[in-house]
């Protein structure tokens, strides 16, 4: 076919445009591949649910991770989303899901070091839920045979916490031997080793590790009390061996206001005591029994003072020691039955961590600090309970169900909400047509200054720099003023020739030259004020374009809300909102009773602890009774004092 309208001249430049269009889409890959540009939202998605992860948002990282496999962006077979994910179930209290995510992980074709650490996530998880037996099985895996990696490190301190718990000193020793100090991992190591030698019957080597840890220089918190635990622990290794000289010289590094200082003061005087120097041993156990008595250190050094008193024959002393003694039982029995029928209460549990309640926006795996009662024997207790492993797991999950039950009740406000506004928009529906009218004319009108604007721009700035140009350099009272001088000057031609009107002519003349001259004086100023306005103008028009865009959104919004049926939708969420619900209650009552049947087990052992105390206390009264009764040369058993 021939097209009459192409020429020769008009053949190169198609030629060019042709070879530009064809070169223009590998022109886009080639700079795809120099830019890296990737078409997938899978960084996208990773890199916020790795923000929430490490703002500490491990609800809303697990949330992202669940929703992207259910949208398909994620799937099961990328190894680093899926480890992570593990670590979610895992800190969420879902040992199941968690077991399944690092089973899946663990059957793939994987570099070795990446199978090592998904098995030892595993276990660490077995670890966490108290099935030792089976954590064992797995630990024994190891994550890196060149070097001690934190993971390895980590690894090696649980597996030898179960052999110790074994009876497996050696092993656990050995274990624990290449794990490098410099690190805090590294101290707790080197305090587990010392205490496996000291088992294993090896005190010498034990307590030159212990005396490693002890040394280290003052440091936070968590450094101060594990270099506290490594004094106590060579003073308990001495006394045991019978030298109360070296257990005093390590006591004496244990801090006076720390968290072991009660255990350390009631050693320091049994040392004296051993070196029968019980003066200087009555002096720590009075000073400690000045301190909070539900202490069980403190109970005991209430026992132990009178018996100083004893060896000092100070018979009257520490009979009125033993009656304190029991007195002191006495009432920390009564307390802890207060607190067994505290904790039979439904709300005791919640009264621990009242900030839980109301709080809007909380992450569900954030648990809240526990609020501790201001009784001291309930203090006491709870700081022993909370010591115990199980029932710290246990409290944590329950914390967590709380706050997630805090967040559904949240999220059935906001559906409530959701539905309003969508029935408001539906009844609003048929007006949705005469609004897209509206809407279709200001983008019309927008479209057409739009179009039209470079014309009036271009005009208005070649006005302004004519300076000749008297009507473009005016202001609007100038061209009034000129009006209305054309106006007078032509009712003042229409007048007769006569001497008056050539004057009033010449007059008019005068007139419009001194305007003129007003004008060009005032030139300058009117056309940087144009260009001012110009601007102006111009960022207005670009304000009503995105208005108008706005507006184009907004509409489009409303009818697919109006065609989405959300609140039939909400209706259906509500309904497994409902169902989430139930199931958290009954977890929740789960939790409550296990938990309260562990602390009332606790409390069970408590109280049967403090009986015995309390009869020892008893026994000892009448002991000294019966004992001044018979120096009497009255018969024992007879008239109490």
């Amino acid at each position: 076919m021939k097209y009459p309208f192409l020429s020769r001249r008009h053949l190169p430049r198609l030629l060019i445009a042709v070879a530009m269009s064809a070169a223009l889409p590998a022109t886009a890959a080639d700079l795809n591949k120099r830019l890296k540009v990737k078409q997938d939202l899978t960084e996208v998605v990773m890199g916020q649910v790795m923000h929430d992860y490490y703002l500490g948002k491990g609800f809303s990282s697990l949330n992202g991770i669940l929703t992207a496999k259910a949208a398909g962006i994620l799937s099961d077979d990328v190894t680093a989303t899926e480890i992570l994910l593990g670590d979610l179930y895992t800190a969420f209290g879902m040992p199941d899901a968690a077991d399944n995510v690092f089973s899946r992980i663990i059957t793939r074709d994987l570099r070795s070091e990446t199978r090592n650490e998904t098995w030892f996530r595993q276990g660490r998880l077995k670890y966490r839920q108290g099935e030792y037996f089976e954590a064992e099985r797995i630990l024994n895996v190891p994550i890196s045979s060149t070097e001690i990696v934190p993971l390895e490190a980590e690894r090696r301190v649980m597996l030898a916490n179960v052999l110790m718990g074994k009876n497996e000193f050696d092993r656990a020793r050995d274990l624990l031997a290449p794990i490098p100090m410099d690190t805090a991992i590294g101290m707790y190591a080197t305090y587990n080793m010392g205490v496996a030698h000291i088992r294993a019957n090896q005190p010498e080597e034990g307590v030159r590790l212990l005396e490693t840890v002890m040394a280290l220089p003052v440091s936070d918190h968590e450094t101060n009390a594990l270099k506290d635990r490594a004094a106590l622990a060579i003073a308990y290794s001495y006394l045991q061996a019978n030298n109360p000289e070296k257990a005093r010289e390590a006591l004496v590094n244990v801090r006076l206001e720390g968290p072991f200082s009660n255990s350390a003061m009631l050693s320091l005087g049994y040392a004296h005591f051993l070196r029968n120097d019980q003066k200087r041993a009555l002096s720590f156990w009075l000073e400690l029994m000045t301190r909070n008595p539900a202490d069980s250190s403190v109970q005991e050094a209430m026992l132990l003072a009178p018996r100083a008193y004893e060896a000092l024959q100070a018979n009257q002393q520490a009979f009125f020691g033993y009656k304190l003694a029991a007195q002191t039982m006495s009432s920390q029995l009564a307390a802890v039955d207060q607190i067994i029928t505290q904790v039979k209460a439904p709300a005791w549990l919640d009264q621990l961590s009242p900030s839980t309640d109301g709080v809007r926006g909380s992450d569900p795996l954030d648990t809240p600090r526990m609020a501790l009662p201001s009784n001291p024997t309930e203090t006491a207790f709870l700081s022993s309970l909370f010591a115990s492993h199980t029932f710290n797991e246990a409290y944590l999950q329950y914390q967590q169900l709380r706050q997630l039950q805090v967040l559904l009740a949240q999220r059935h406000e906001d559906l409530k909400a959701m539905r309003d506004i969508a029935g408001s928009m539906s009844r609003r529906q048929s007006l949705l047509s005469e609004q897209e009218k509206r809407v279709v004319a200001i983008e019309d009108r927008t479209l057409a200054l739009q179009d039209y604007w470079p014309t009036l721009q271009s005009r208005a700035r070649t006005a302004a720099r004519n300076t000749r140009n008297l009507s473009g350099n005016m202001s609007p009272q100038d061209r009034e003023r000129n009006n209305q001088l054309e106006q007078l000057e032509i009712s003042i031609n229409r007048l007769s020739d006569s001497p008056l009107k050539e004057m009033l002519v010449n007059r008019m003349r005068i007139l419009k030259g001194l305007h003129s001259f007003d004008v060009a004086n005032k030139a300058p100023r009117t056309q940087n004020q144009m260009l001012v306005e110009l601007t102006r103008y111009e960022s207005e028009l670009r304000q009503i374009r995105k208005r108008a865009e706005a507006l184009r959104q907004t509409l489009e919004d409303s009818k697919r809300i109006s065609k989405a049926d959300i609140v039939n939708r909400t209706l259906a969420f509500d309904k497994r909102l409902d169902s989430a619900q139930k199931g958290v209650e009954i977890a929740l009552t789960e939790h409550r009773n296990y938990l309260g049947a562990l602390t009332i087990a606790a409390l069970e052992d408590k109280r049967s602890r403090l009986s015995d105390d309390l009869a020892q206390a008893y026994l000892n009264i009448a002991r000294l009774q019966d004992s001044a009764l018979i120096r009497e040369g009255q018969p024992a058993g007879g008239i109490q004092p």
